[in-house]
């Protein structure tokens, strides 16, 4: 619930003078008055449904479970109009969720009034003090006959609720990670396997590398702008001579392998020349490549005694393996 909003989620219907219930049983001059029933005006929860209404603790029950739907945050906004036994009418929005949402009327109007005690010290220039509707609203609270044990009862499953979710989710991303780390050491003892099969001539200074770049949907968040992409196929096109970059040497390495002949063609390629500081170096593209797509370059051996060791795990054109 956004607190600072009360003035505009709130409003109040007044009872008839004929129809005020009688005083708290306690003998409290404040009079006490009961809810009876609760019209949906319109929620986001699939729970509840607009020009629904229900007894008060069956409405209750509902948004309970509507606000465990959501334990790991977020919440469902929730209109709704609150019948009393004196023929008041309070009208407010209730956002259904865990961890610090609401789970009903009654903890809406717990939480409006624990947050107002909250400021009387350190906020007394607040809305709820300051302002008359603002004192109005917390009187008008005060007066409503709600169960405090119930709300308790359900902030503990939600409570409840929230610390089994975070135990899923955290025992979800340990597994995922333990899958990656095995993932990860499969692929090194793969490819330690690959480099040792090599046979790079002595006289190689290099190797041409061809990749083919997927956009990663599943794992990118445009939202927060975190795209990722992942290298479908890697192809070792041929061994280099030189460590000098020069587009026609990776021209007529393109022609090993089938799937990168192509670029052979200069109307069907790009020539890039990136080599500056956080540039990509000298590569070969297709047509209109953004990221994803055919990369070619040149992989430089920058020992003579581990040339193996730059070559990347992939797949090997005849050239190479003759």
């Amino acid at each position: 619930m956004s607190h600072s909003l009360s003035s505009q989620v709130h409003s109040t219907k007044a009872a008839s003078a004929s129809n005020v219930s009688p005083l708290h049983h306690s003998g409290s001059t404040t009079v006490k008055v009961a809810p009876r029933s609760v019209l949906v005006n319109w929620s986001e929860s699939s729970r509840l449904n607009e020009g629904e209404e229900f007894p008060f603790d069956i409405f209750e029950a509902i948004a309970l479970k509507a606000a465990l739907d959501n334990p790991l945050g977020g919440y469902d906004k929730t209109d709704i109009t609150v019948n009393f036994d004196n023929g008041h009418q309070h009208r407010c929005r209730v956002d259904l969720g865990c961890g610090g949402n609401e789970c009903g009327f009654a903890d809406h109007c717990f939480r409006v009034l624990e947050y107002a005690l909250s400021l009387e010290k350190s906020e007394p220039s607040h809305w709820y003090f300051t302002h008359a509707q603002g004192r109005e609203l917390l009187a008008l609270l005060k007066t409503y006959q709600l169960n405090r044990h119930t709300v308790a009862l359900s902030r503990s499953q939600v409570l409840a609720r929230t610390r089994l979710a975070k135990a899923q989710q955290e025992a979800e991303e340990q597994a995922k990670a333990e899958q990656r780390k095995a993932a990860h050491q499969q692929r090194v003892e793969r490819e330690k396997a690959f480099q040792a099969s090599l046979s790079i001539p002595d006289w190689a200074q290099g190797a041409i590398v061809a990749t083919y770049t997927v956009f990663d949907e599943d794992n990118s968040d445009p939202y927060a702008d975190d795209y990722r992409f992942n290298t479908e196929k890697t192809i070792v096109l041929a061994w280099s001579k030189h460590t000098r970059r020069l587009f026609p040497e990776l021209r007529k390495a393109c022609l090993n392998h089938e799937d990168t002949a192509f670029l052979a063609d200069k109307t069907q390629s790009s020539e890039h020349r990136e080599n500056f500081s956080m540039g990509a170096g000298t590569y070969l593209t297709n047509k209109d490549f953004i990221r994803c797509g055919w990369s070619v370059r040149k992989v430089r051996f920058w020992r003579e005694d581990s040339k193996a060791v730059y070559v990347p795990l992939g797949e090997l054109a005849q050239a190479v393996q003759a």
